[in-house]
C-alpha cells in the first residue's frame, strides 16, 4: 500500500475521532482479521509466531506479532495502524490482545488487556503490560469504553477520554487518572513515536492533542507534541512605584 493511502486512512481514523462522521462502538470497522508488518526498528527481532517476520509479512487470526530487541509497526486490514514496543506480544483478533510490552493504536481497532475489552471510536491509544499482568490503557485521542471480556451479563463500560489512563493490577481495573503533562511528553518522546517513518497521526495532530490537554494549564507544545512549561509573563515595572 502506498503512503498516500496510508494517509487517506489515517485522515480518515482522524475524522473519526473527531466526530466528523458517525461511528458505532459495535461497528465492523473495529473487527480485524489480519495485520500486516510495515516497518521494523533497531534489530531483526521480529516474528509472528516462532516465524522471523519482514516487513509486508502478515499475521493471521490468532497469530501472534512478537518483538524481542526491536520495535515494529503494523498495519490493520481495516487501515488502522499501530506500533509494537520491543518485547512485546499482541495476539491478532476480534481484538488485538496484548500479552506483553506496549502496544500503540491509531483507528478502529479494538484491543484486549487482561480480561478487559477496549471499544475504540476511531482513537490513538496505548496498552501497556508487564510481565506481572499489571498494565495500562491510556487514551491520548478520541474515547475507548471498558468491559469485562466475556461477560454473562451486559457490564456497564468505563468511559475513557483523551488524557486519560486507567491502571489494571492482575484483572482488577482501578480508578480513572489524568495523564499528566510529564507522562504525555514521555509517551511522544519514547519508543513508540521516535525513529517510525510511517504515520499514525497526520501531520501537527500530536501538537493540538498537547494543546487540547495542557493549553489550558500553563504549557505550550512543541511541534512533537511536547508540552513545555510556558514562560512566565513579565510585567515591567513602573518607575516611582514603591514595589
Amino acid at each position: 500500500m502506498n503512503s498516500i493511502s496510508r494517509i487517506s486512512r489515517i485522515v480518515l481514523s482522524s475524522l473519526l475521532a473527531s466526530g466528523a462522521m458517525l461511528y458505532s462502538p459495535l461497528s465492523t470497522l473495529a473487527q480485524i482479521n489480519q495485520a500486516e508488518v510495515n516497518e521494523i526498528l533497531d534489530s531483526e527481532e521480529v516474528f509472528i509466531e516462532e516465524n522471523p517476520a519482514k516487513v509486508e509479512d502478515q499475521a493471521d487470526f490468532g497469530q501472534a506479532v512478537i518483538t524481542q530487541e526491536a520495535r515494529a509497526g503494523l498495519e490493520f486490514n481495516n487501515g488502522a495502524v499501530g506500533r509494537l514496543g520491543s518485547n512485546s506480544s499482541v495476539t491478532v483478533g476480534q481484538c488485538v490482545e496484548v500479552k506483553n510490552g506496549q502496544l500503540l493504536v491509531s483507528g478502529p481497532v479494538d484491543g484486549c488487556i487482561a480480561g478487559f475489552l477496549v471499544n475504540v471510536q476511531g482513537t490513538l491509544y496505548l496498552l501497556e503490560v508487564d510481565a506481572e499482568n499489571n498494565g495500562n490503557i491510556k487514551v491520548l485521542e478520541g474515547t475507548v469504553l471498558v468491559t469485562p471480556q466475556g461477560a454473562l451479563e451486559a457490564a456497564e463500560p468505563i468511559i475513557l477520554s483523551a488524557g486519560q489512563k486507567l491502571p489494571v493490577v492482575g484483572n482488577v481495573l482501578g480508578q480513572i487518572q489524568d495523564i499528566t503533562p510529564e507522562e504525555f511528553a514521555q509517551i511522544v518522546a519514547g519508543e513508540l513515536f521516535q525513529g517510525f517513518t510511517v504515520p499514525v497521526t497526520v501531520e501537527g495532530a500530536l501538537r493540538s492533542i498537547c494543546l487540547q490537554l495542557f493549553g489550558d494549564l500553563g504549557f505550550t507544545c512543541t511541534a512533537q507534541g511536547i508540552p513545555v512549561p510556558a514562560p512566565p509573563v513579565s510585567v515591567p515595572s513602573v518607575p516611582g512605584l514603591p514595589f
